[in-house]
């Protein structure tokens, strides 16, 4: 990412459902002058019109995985793994939507943040609070290349 890099960070999911908050609660917790920060909350797939128009360089999706880890840590998906990991539920599932805006990004990040609880409550647990203001400091430090990759 460069000083004129067009970068849109994408947070999904359900704040009323605990953990699976975590993408919304970083979209709304984050910002950077070199950052286009949408909240797609439940759908997504209502953000697209924006994504499409900006063409971004670098499109960053975020959101609540399955992707056994312990609650609070985070990993980079690979596009092609997505399937495999139970996410969050949404209107779209998120390898539909990244087919869709494939051709509208020059590269697109998938995170995972791993999930404690996604009962009925407001509020995210300690773990995922903290890995959430985690990932916003990789972001804001541009040292994404620093997460793992679930393979």
């Amino acid at each position: 990412m460069t000083e004129n890099s067009k970068n849109i960070l994408l947070g999904v999911g359900n704040s009323l459902r605990g953990d699976d908050g975590a993408g919304s609660f970083i979209a709304n917790n984050f910002s950077h002058k070199n950052w286009i920060v949408l909240d797609g909350k439940t759908a997504p797939e209502n953000c697209t019109a924006v994504i499409k128009r900006e063409k971004p360089d670098l499109l960053v999706i975020i959101d609540a995985a399955d992707i056994n880890l312990a609650p609070g840590d985070f990993s980079v998906i690979a596009l092609d793994k997505i399937k495999e990991y139970q996410l969050s539920t949404h209107s779209m599932p998120l390898h539909l939507l990244i087919e869709y805006l494939t051709p509208y990004c020059k590269k697109i990040i998938l995170i995972g943040i791993q999930p404690k609880n996604i009962q009925t409550s407001e509020n995210l647990t300690d773990q995922v609070s903290e890995g959430c203001y985690k990932i916003i400091s990789i972001l804001k430090d541009n040292k994404i290349s620093s997460i793992p990759v679930i393979q």
